[in-house]
């Protein structure tokens, strides 16, 4: 019997640990090698793991073909305060911390 990758995922992202520290893996390296559709991946996942994207979009205030475009990588600068507004529906925030030397 083998397990897909994508069922290991979601089993995994049911945890509210794993999902953050998922996000936050994917901001790191998206800020390293610009990859922002694996980002927006990752928040495609973790927003499923939760509900569904027409139901978050309703609770975040946004347009659901709006989001699924962000999502899907289709909108490819969406803005600091667009990006906020999905971190924040999620709980999260972001922060700015001080690279060590």
């Amino acid at each position: 019997m083998t397990i897909k990758f994508e069922d290991d995922l979601n089993k995994q992202l049911q945890n509210p640990e794993f999902q953050k520290e998922w996000i936050r893996q994917t901001i790191m390296d998206y800020a390293q090698d610009g990859d922002y559709c694996a980002f927006y991946s990752a928040l495609e996942q973790v927003i499923k793991a939760r509900t569904s994207v027409k139901q978050f979009a309703e609770q975040v205030g946004m347009n659901r073909v709006q989001l699924i475009d962000i999502l899907h990588g289709k909108t490819k600068a969406p803005s600091l305060q667009t990006i906020s507004k999905i971190l924040n529906g999620l709980g999260y925030t972001l922060s700015i911390e001080l690279k060590s030397a």
